[in-house]
Formats: C-alpha cells, structure tokens, sequence
C-alpha cells in the first residue's frame, strides 16, 4: 500500500544516506508522519527488519537499472560504460565501505553476507556480462572482467562523495571522463 512504500522509500533514503546505527524508526515514522510504533504493523521486527528490505530493494533497483542502462546504450562498450555512468550518478550513492565497516554488524551474520553479495551481484553483474560482450567482438583485451567493473563502478560512485561547490551539475560529465579514463589510459599510445 501507499503507506507501506512511503516508509521503505524513507527508510532507504535515510539508511543510505547515515548508516544503519544512525537512523532510528523514530526518525523513520517522523519523516513518514507517523509515530514510531505504528512501523511494527508493517515491519513486525522493527529496523533491522526494514533494513534489510530497503537494502535488497536497493540493490535489485540498482541491477535492473545498470541491466537496462547498458541494454538501451547504442554504440559498443564505451556508450554502454557511458549510460552506466550516467544512471550511477543519478542514484544515490551506495557506501560499501560504511555497509561493511558499520552497518554488516549490526544485523546478523547470514543476513549479512547475503546483503553484501547482493550488492557487490547487484553492481558488477551486468557490466562483467557487458564487458564479456565487448571482449567476444574484439573490443577490449583486457581479462580480469571482475576488476574491471568493480573498479568502474567505484570510480563513479567516487563522484557522489565530491563536494558540490567543485562539482556542481557537472557529476555526470565527470562520470563519463572516468570511463574514458578508464577505456583510454594515462599513457600517450
């Protein structure tokens, strides 16, 4: 119901932007507008509860966005890597280190490890397949698939931590000045 997806879009937003520790459902029914305890109706188990919901959710928006971003991009692998990077910037950002460092804790050790492959599935899944792709029609020589994503999507995600007033509305144009970056080297040919 409405409601329902307001306290997940809230509690999303607030986990992600501070961190498990740092929300409390009191915050979450304030910015719904509802009282803290009328949470339980819809997550019996309370925070940890919402959570792992808003996570999961997270992170199969983040596949599906990447899956379509990359499915929709015209051109070969560099417009692909291109649309990836814009759809990352548009997102609010996922903080992997904070996840593991802080918010893992905090909730069990199987739920744990089952949100963090999520995640790291969520992101690198659909640019391994892409630069697999790439690979197979001589695009790219590169082997380690893996790294490669993983070290894309990290330089992008880098973006959201830049202060505005040396960015300004220009995330995107540094989004995709890292993918060629990345594509081009450092190195004169």
């Amino acid at each position: 119901n409405d409601t329902r997806e307001r306290i997940l879009d809230v509690a999303e937003e607030l986990f992600s932007r501070r961190g498990y520790a740092s929300v409390t459902l009191r915050d979450i029914g304030n910015a719904v507008g509802i009282k803290h305890a009328s949470l339980y109706y819809y997550a019996p188990e309370g925070k940890k509860q919402l959570f792992i919901e808003v996570m999961e959710r997270n992170f199969q928006r983040h596949k599906q966005g990447l899956t379509d971003a990359i499915a929709h991009a015209d051109g070969g692998l560099r417009q692909e890597m291109y649309a990836v990077a814009r759809w990352l910037v548009s997102q609010p950002p996922i903080d992997m280190s904070r996840m593991v460092e802080s918010d893992m804790s905090e909730i069990s050790q199987s739920q744990a490890e089952r949100l963090m492959a999520l995640a790291y599935d969520a992101m690198r899944i659909p640019l391994v397949a892409a630069l697999k792709q790439a690979r197979a029609n001589g695009e790219i020589k590169m082997s380690n698939d893996d790294l490669a994503a993983m070290a894309l999507i990290s330089l992008i995600q880098s973006v959201h931590t830049i202060p505005s007033q040396y960015v300004g509305n220009w995330r995107e144009t540094i989004g995709l000045e890292l993918v060629d970056m990345l594509m081009d080297g450092w190195l004169n040919p």
